[in-house]
């Protein structure tokens, strides 16, 4: 067993604490997720990807940046680390771009272009796309290079471009990563370590990190050990506050350790003659020959037996001397934990985000219903308040309007009485012509009864000046002008609710959502609701207006009729009355003069009989009464609106809920938390 094999044996118990922490992480994650995706929250695609997110933060393993000062030999200490020569190295800051190395089943390279676009191409031409000195590099945002490697279960290593790089994309991008990752391992050349120029760029980029920062100082092999132990003693003094701890290593010893360890030579060699096979087949059409098989295979074994001739302890002992061990000490023992602590913490936090996004999400369309909800209350109040008022407005008016009535019955009364006249009639009464009797004989008796001249009253109240017809006009007029203004009011009383509710719709028939993790099915319903404003809420309210219209105007067409075409005959069946009563107390006068007197008609049994004839009392009934028709139709429509009312805010209530039943159960989720 080597000691790369020793170390990784060291850390298995530790590895399974952390591994049941992360499960615990994704277990948590996945709860969260199910009941934040259930059909009733209409979920987002963004919220979908969101939660993915969470998912891929939660199963994947720390993110371990390697940064520093251009040729500082980034790409060959991460060679180093992962036994294998995978990433490109120069004299020249070759890393232009930031390369993600994770765990894959097969050696293999993405690239993410600036533009979305992703490719993939084989390990050998990682080059092409990282060194800033190739033209294609412009395009990539970044790459990420696949590796069957067991370190990169554990680990996804971060390659940078630098931190005082030429180039300002690339020590921006750089910047970017320290902030995103669990681990920062600072290379720094031992003879620069603590110049300057480097505390000059630890300061600037590195001041907040030192809870995860670890420097390694490369290149020991050129210096003694007294010379590397002042200067790790130095560095750990002058640079405390950016590192948890300085390490001296040397890339080379370590890269020189595994290019000699058998089992990366054979392994190197197998994928040597693999490489030869597929090169061999592509040129043949794909076919691979068997000879090209069998003379592969007698390569390898020659290898094999060569290699396991050899002695591994002085490879060991290189391995050991290169104290490359100790940087992943430092990973698993120090970075780790402080990672998964982080990732708790982090997905905890985030998931809590997620969840007030929802629950202010579901306050936000909560709020448009109440909104609603306290245009009808407010509204139910002020048209119960209104319709009082109109009711106790045109009750005045409606008497005011019967009013007239009366003064025309005081008019042709009046005319009636001024046109009676006295006329000089005889009677004959029989008497005897003696003492003793005898011979009966009629004596005549003058006396005076009245008359009334009912063509002279036709005359002056229809005919000539018209008069009791003009007043009619008046009459008609001013009930046209009630029942106008009564159904202008109940107009108003309705558009006032209609404004408000047009106002209400106006912004939530269009309403989006102002965040993507928000649900475009809830936002779709909304405004589905809101566009329906008038079928779901002010036809009703309309119909009831509308009902009464019809109503208030068939009311006040049979008032208007009661008189309308009857006020002429009415007259005259009062006279004709009138000249009856005076006919008939004149034949029992002449009669029995002793016992009956002649009828003399008065002003108010006149108006008596008028009232009578024009239904004077019916009108009453109508529009004097506490109960007018008019008072009876508001007392209707309050009534009727109330109900209205009751029902639309039921049906908001309703809709409501169902966002208040959500916002509950988000809340009881954020709880649990």
């Amino acid at each position: 067993m080597n000691l790369f094999e020793e170390f990784i044996e060291e850390f298995k118990a530790l590895e399974s604490e952390n591994n049941e922490r992360f499960e615990n992480i994704s277990r948590f994650v996945n709860n969260i997720g199910a009941a934040l995706t259930k059909p009733y929250m209409y979920a987002s695609i963004e919220l979908d990807e969101a939660i993915k997110k969470l998912k891929i933060r939660a199963e994947e393993p720390m993110k371990v940046a390697i940064t520093g000062q251009f040729s500082s030999g980034k790409s060959t200490f991460l060679n180093a680390l992962l036994a294998k020569d995978i990433l490109p190295t120069g004299i020249t800051p070759v890393t232009s771009k930031v390369n993600y190395i994770r765990y894959g089943d097969e050696f293999s390279i993405m690239v993410r272009y600036k533009d979305g676009r992703e490719a993939f191409f084989q390990v050998e031409n990682i080059a092409n796309f990282t060194d800033q000195r190739s033209a294609l590099a412009d395009d990539i945002d970044y790459i990420t290079l696949y590796a069957p490697l067991e370190l990169l279960k554990d680990i996804i290593f971060v390659d940078t471009p630098g931190l005082n790089s030429q180039s300002f994309s690339d020590t921006a991008a750089t910047e970017a990563v320290l902030k995103e990752v669990d681990g920062i391992i600072w290379l720094s050349l031992i003879d620069n370590a603590g110049k300057m120029s480097e505390a000059e760029v630890l300061e600037k980029f590195m001041h907040s990190y030192q809870n995860k920062s670890l420097c390694v100082l490369n290149q020991k092999d050129k210096f003694s050990k007294e010379q590397v132990k002042q200067t790790s003693e130095y560095v750990k003094q002058a640079f405390k506050k950016y590192f948890s701890e300085v390490i001296p290593i040397s890339a080379k010893q370590a890269v020189e350790a595994r290019s000699n360890k058998k089992e990366t030579v054979l392994e190197e060699s197998f994928d040597n003659a693999l490489r030869k096979l597929k090169k061999s087949a592509l040129q043949n059409g794909y076919i691979i020959k068997k000879q090209m098989l069998d003379d592969a295979l007698e390569e390898f074994n020659k290898q094999s037996e060569t290699l396991s001739k050899k002695n591994s302890s002085q490879n060991e002992a290189l391995l050991k001397e290169s104290n490359i061990e100790a940087v992943l000490s430092f990973i698993y023992k120090e970075i780790q934990p402080i990672s998964i602590s982080a990732k708790e913490f982090a997905i905890t936090q985030d998931a809590k985000l997620l969840i007030e996004m929802l629950i202010e999400q579901e306050e936000k369309i909560i709020l448009v219903y109440e909104e609603l909800e306290n245009i009808l209350n407010e509204y139910a109040k002020e048209a119960t308040k209104t319709f009082e008022e109109l009711k106790s407005r045109f009750a005045k008016s409606l008497n005011e309007s019967l009013l007239r009535i009366e003064e025309i019955i005081e008019k042709i009364a009046a005319e009636i009485l001024s046109k009676k006249r006295g006329s000089q009639r005889v009677r004959y009464a029989k008497t005897k012509a003696g003492f003793f009797g005898g011979k009966e004989i009629f004596t005549a008796y003058k006396y005076e009864a009245p008359k009334i001249n009912a063509d002279e009253v036709y005359k002056k109240l229809f005919f000539d000046d018209d008069l009791v017809g003009k007043m009619f006009k008046q009459y008609l007029k001013s009930l046209e002008i009630i029942q106008d203004e009564v159904n202008l009011q109940n107009a108003q009383v309705f558009e006032k609710l209609e404004a408000r509710v047009l106002e209400w719709q106006k912004p939530y028939e269009l309403i989006r959502k102002n965040k993507p993790l928000y649900s475009d099915i809830q936002f779709a319903n909304v405004r589905k609701f809101a566009s329906k404003s008038y079928e779901n809420i002010l036809k009703p309210f309309s119909d009831e207006i509308n009902d009464s219209f019809a109503k208030i105007s068939s009311e006040f067409k049979h008032v208007g009729s009661l008189v309308k075409f009857n006020y002429q005959n009415a007259t005259e069946v009062v006279v004709a009355f009138l000249e009856r009563r005076i006919e008939n107390s004149i034949k029992l006068y002449e009669e029995n003069p002793t016992k009956f007197s002649i009828y003399e008609p008065r002003l108010d049994e006149i108006k008596e009989r008028l009232k009578i004839a024009f239904h004077t009392y019916e009108l009453e009934n109508l529009m004097r009464s506490s109960r007018s028709f008019v008072g009876k139709n508001y007392d209707k429509l309050a009534e009727n609106f109330a109900k209205i009312n009751s029902e639309k805010m039921s049906l908001i209530s309703e809709s409501k809920n169902e966002y208040v039943k959500l916002k509950n159960k988000l809340i009881s989720l954020f709880n649990t938390i």
